[in-house]
């Protein structure tokens, strides 16, 4: 029996294209998650919401890059845009000592 037949009928095709699957929606979807990730670390003004999806942009570009050049371009193009947005201050946790003293 050929092997080659054996690969084609099975219904198990990893190596074909399917339907709703490409690296442009997978990118796409990458980049969401990452903004999501970087309005719940920052606290931008609302003209600062574009520049943070420019910058998950640019985070993907360097985790995702094959050239060093490229991975550490986007990198410090992230970095660069990153340091005019403002973090959320840290949350404040209180023992419950600090708690009973207050009171």
């Amino acid at each position: 029996m050929d092997d080659s037949l054996t690969v084609t009928a099975s219904s198990d095709k990893p190596w074909l294209f399917r339907p709703g699957h490409s690296e442009y929606r997978a990118k796409k979807q990458r980049i969401a998650a990452r903004l999501e990730q970087l309005l719940a670390d920052h606290d931008p003004i609302p003209s600062q919401k574009q520049l943070l999806a420019i910058i998950a942009g640019h985070l993907d570009d360097a985790e995702r890059a094959r050239s060093l050049v490229q991975r550490v371009r986007a990198g410090n193009a992230a970095r660069r845009l990153l340091k005019d947005i403002p973090r959320k201050p840290p949350a404040v946790s209180m023992t419950a000592r600090e708690l009973l003293d207050r009171l």
